[in-house]
């Protein structure tokens, strides 16, 4: 289940000078937009957004809009269609991604849902035998997807980098383009999933000055080798490979083509490990609180100590891990620069969208109500 502080955003809304306004706030576990209507001028969402955390689950899957009192209380629901806030999403085409040989398929129907791990993110199971082959067992893998046209951007060019990206020790690897039917429209795709946590998450392990090092040899290949910035290291997005005890880097919704369409500057990788790794050491991110263009890792480079957290184990000293971080981003920062992604060796490229007439839409399962609603308890 997604965690409540992240479960709801609003992609926009109609807010009137003096009132009334509406926000159509996402619900990500539900995979649903709700019209949430006050009298009131409310200049953000987060109003709607905690009157509306307090009666989801009394609302019935096909409930759209809502309008509430001053104090939030529930008015009456909404099942109209023409009340419905979603649009119609486009799905590509096989032959608009120029699929690569060797990359696989899954229908979406034949997924099992087991968990819903964050937005557009959800733990799936499948039987990834041969049709008309004897089964092999299921195979538990990391499903990601799209549901509203604001995501398309980002989904489509991840989606093309990870299915060109060679097999890399230290890169989740892709899984299979996951269609709405065999000949269809690819609506997501998974990659293999791995227990045991994030790095962030998990912090009963001991983390390796091995791990660094593997980190600034997969952002190096990344960058200097196929031409591409991941542009969001974190310790959330690493996990350890319980096969080979290796670190593997992995959501790539925010990578770019250096010098393409959505390489920022800012958020250049060599940073991102420099954060990345203090904050596993120390376990304090107030650096990366300010914006991405005010951070700065000479702020943590420079200081005297980093002070170890209690609860964090390391299998060397910290002098150790801070020497083999200063050394590489050093080199980094001194030695070969790309400029644009085709001066890499093997650079890696992708078609932009065609995101016109061919557009498909999916009717995404909802969970059933959690309870049945009852007016005395709807401000609890």
């Amino acid at each position: 289940m997604i965690e409540d502080e992240r479960r709801y955003f609003a992609p926009g809304g109609l807010c009137m000078p003096g009132g009334p306004s509406t926000w159509h706030v996402l619900d990500w576990e539900q995979r649903r937009l709700i019209a949430v209507t006050m009298d009131e001028e409310q200049e953000d969402e987060e109003t709607a957004v905690q009157h509306l955390r307090k009666l989801i689950g009394a609302l019935e899957p096909n409930v759209h809009a809502i309008p509430l009192s001053r104090d939030g209380a529930l008015i009456s629901v909404s099942t109209d269609p023409r009340d419905e806030v979603s649009a119609s999403v486009w799905y590509p085409s096989l032959q608009e991604v120029e699929k690569p040989d060797g990359v696989e398929t899954v229908v979406w129907s034949t997924l099992e849902e087991l968990e819903r791990l964050s937005p557009n993110v959800d733990l799936v199971s499948y039987d990834p035998s041969p049709e008309g082959t004897e089964t092999i067992g299921s195979r538990k893998a990391v499903f990601k997807y799209y549901f509203i046209n604001q995501f398309l951007q980002r989904f489509w060019h991840e989606m093309n980098l990870v299915i060109r990206l060679p097999p890399h020790p230290n890169i989740v690897p892709f899984d299979r383009l996951v269609l709405d039917d065999p000949e269809g429209h690819i609506i997501g795709f998974t990659t293999l999933y791995m227990s045991g946590g994030t790095i962030n998450k998990n912090i009963s392990r001991i983390f390796k000055l091995d791990w660094l090092k593997q980190l600034t040899r997969v952002v190096d290949d990344l960058n200097l080798k196929f031409g591409i910035m991941h542009q969001d290291i974190a310790s959330r997005n690493l996990l350890v490979n319980p096969k080979t005890d290796a670190l593997v880097l992995f959501d790539f919704n925010y990578s770019s083509r250096i010098g393409h369409t959505g390489h920022v500057k800012e958020r250049d990788d060599v940073k991102g490990v420099v954060f990345t790794i203090f904050e596993m050491i120390t376990r304090d991110e107030h650096f990366r609180d300010a914006a991405y263009d005010q951070q700065d890792p000479g702020d943590v480079e420079t200081l005297d100590e980093w002070v170890k957290h209690p609860e964090v184990s390391l299998d060397h000293a910290v002098s150790e891990y801070r020497a083999v971080l200063n050394e590489w981003a050093e080199k980094r920062r001194t030695g070969n620069q790309i400029a644009i992604y085709t001066e890499a060796p093997e650079w890696i490229d992708w078609p932009n969208p065609n995101n016109t007439p061919d557009g498909i839409t999916l009717s995404w399962a909802r969970p059933a109500p959690q309870s049945s609603f009852d007016s005395s308890d709807a401000g609890t």
